[in-house]
């Protein structure tokens, strides 16, 4: 079941990538990045959403991003979720 919410969240973030806001395509470009590394070093998928946290949690920490894209990235992410 983990796996096809994994799944599932994944392509839900590159159908969204196609849209007409830069800043959103940017959001879901950064997530989906993250998304297929986790997804591939997640065998089962059953951890998938943990090393997804952690991955942001450590990447939002160090990369230099404005406060902007941020709070951007992380409200994506929880629209992300919901639909999982």
């Amino acid at each position: 079941m983990q796996i096809l919410n994994a799944e599932k969240t994944a392509n839900w973030l590159l159908n969204e990538e196609d849209c007409d806001c830069d800043d959103r395509r940017f959001y879901c470009s950064y997530l989906i990045s993250h998304s297929s590394l986790c997804l591939s070093e997640s065998v089962d998928g059953s951890n998938y959403f943990e090393q997804m946290k952690h991955s942001l949690v450590s990447a939002l920490a160090t990369d230099k991003l404005s406060e902007q894209d941020r709070s951007g990235i992380n409200s994506l992410w929880a629209e992300a979720l919901s639909i999982s």
